[in-house]
């Protein structure tokens, strides 16, 4: 249950980055510094996100598997 909330959290903080990020790139008033800040913010947040997607799908199928 913890790691469906922390599934959830991060999909939220996605969200919430790449909106940033979409705001952002069509204002010209942004520095290209900020730019580049926010996508690797919104990077890394997507590669938590990846890397905690994968444990849970891992650990369901090797939970499927187990049969003793």
């Amino acid at each position: 249950m913890a790691k469906n909330s922390l599934i959830a959290l991060l999909q939220e903080k996605l969200d919430s980055a790449r909106r940033e990020l979409r705001a952002a790139s069509v204002d010209f008033e942004v520095s290209d510094e900020q730019l580049l800040d926010l996508r690797a913010s919104a990077r890394q947040i997507f590669l938590e996100l990846k890397e905690q997607d994968r444990q849970v799908t891992q650990k369901g199928l090797l939970a499927a598997l187990k049969f003793w």
